[in-house]
């Protein structure tokens, strides 16, 4: 994980308005959101790993996706999660089992970032602060 500084660290939005203006720029709702918190994606790449710039909020007011909610935004961070090249050796052959165990868990998690998508990250979060401060 490669920590960010950020203009919009511990600003405070109506979720549904940053919601739009993230998803324009390319940005998705991470799949771990809970009721008061989640995560703002943005895939850099996908070669050798997927790369991502991460922007964590959590709410402050109401649950995320109700049209009055107020969320707050956190750290913004890039990480690298590194899939296996290979198959599993361990999958199960089954159909039955393949439709529960079709995901591999990552080799590394939190695997170092290539440089590349350090700079090209910061460029997009710049862009984002830019839109996000206009608010």
């Amino acid at each position: 994980m490669y920590e960010l500084d950020s203009t919009i660290e511990k600003k405070v939005f109506p979720y549904q308005q940053v919601k739009g203006v993230v998803e324009k720029e390319g940005f998705s709702l991470g799949g771990a959101w809970e009721y008061d918190h989640g995560y703002f994606d943005y895939k850099l790449a996908t070669d050798d790993g997927y790369h991502f710039l991460r922007v964590p909020f959590h709410s402050i007011k109401g649950e995320i996706e109700n049209e009055n909610a107020v969320i707050k935004l956190n750290k913004p961070y890039i990480l690298t999660h590194r899939y296996q090249d290979d198959v599993d050796a361990y999958a199960e052959s089954s159909v039955m089992q393949a439709s529960f165990n079709q995901f591999q868990s990552p080799v590394e998690k939190d695997a170092n970032i290539p440089t590349p998508y350090i700079e090209k990250g910061k460029i997009v979060l710049k862009n984002l602060e830019t839109l996000l401060n206009q608010l």
